[in-house]
């Protein structure tokens, strides 16, 4: 899968030729939203050899194990280890028989090759979001995927919050990523944006969330439909 960069057309990010490489990219990967997103994970990860990312982060869910992605993954993967860079976390996921390590990838990348790497909500909390791809790139066989899932700024409950002063993130996001971002991090990295989707939770089974679905497509297109998730997917390629 050859990507073509915006930097082999022009100097000047700013160029049309960039921005319509670019919006050509985004258009290519959008998908229609999934409306669960440990369905989605579980469904990719099927049989393959997979580093997760982040693992404590839901480690207030084992107490409802179904709810818990690390647990979902684990079951699903042909194999999985887990890392985090919480000491006490990792070591109670160790004891309950886990197969996880105390690690920061961004800073040690490890020495070992998966199919699949997944980041559920970690990519929002790094101060340096580069240093993810750059992991990424070193560990994923060719043709890997970098899973990422990651608060959406543009869903139509960000928007309203916003206008209404409301803040209602984690103190711990630093920042939030739109699909050229991501596209432009990950091909720093010889990585492609290869899909991303939203996550629709349970709001389209309203009807009036439906038919409104329905004409925002219409009218503007898929991607405006993503107003509707909160959360995203992306999927990135390993491309060299």
């Amino acid at each position: 899968m050859a990507v073509q960069r915006w930097n082999e057309l022009t100097d000047d990010p700013n160029s049309d030729l960039s921005r319509v490489l670019r919006r050509k990219t985004i258009q290519t990967a959008w998908r229609a939203p999934v409306e669960s997103r440990m369905k989605y994970l579980t469904e990719i990860v099927a049989g393959k050899r997979v580093l997760d990312v982040g693992v404590v982060g839901h480690v207030v869910d084992l107490h409802a194990e179904g709810g818990w992605m690390h647990g979902a993954i684990v079951k699903s993967a042909g194999s999985c280890l887990g890392v985090d860079i919480l000491p006490e976390a990792i070591a109670e996921l160790k004891a309950r028989g886990f197969n996880v390590m105390l690690r920061d990838i961004t800073a040690e990348p490890l020495d070992e090759t998966f199919d699949v790497i997944v980041c559920g909500e970690v990519i929002e909390h790094l101060g340096a979001p580069a240093g993810l791809f750059k992991a990424a790139a070193k560990m994923l066989a060719p043709g890997g995927r970098l899973v990422l899932t990651t608060p959406n700024p543009y869903s139509d409950t960000n928007v309203r919050h916003s206008f209404h002063n409301v803040f209602d993130e984690s103190v711990d996001h630093v920042t939030l990523l739109v699909p050229s971002g991501i596209a432009e991090l990950a091909e720093r990295e010889g990585l492609a944006l290869d899909a991303y989707r939203g996550v629709s939770g349970g709001r389209l089974r309203k009807l009036r969330n439906r038919l409104r679905y329905a004409w925002i497509k219409r009218r503007y297109g898929g991607p405006a439909t993503d107003r509707f998730s909160r959360r995203m997917i992306y999927e990135c390629v390993k491309t060299v």
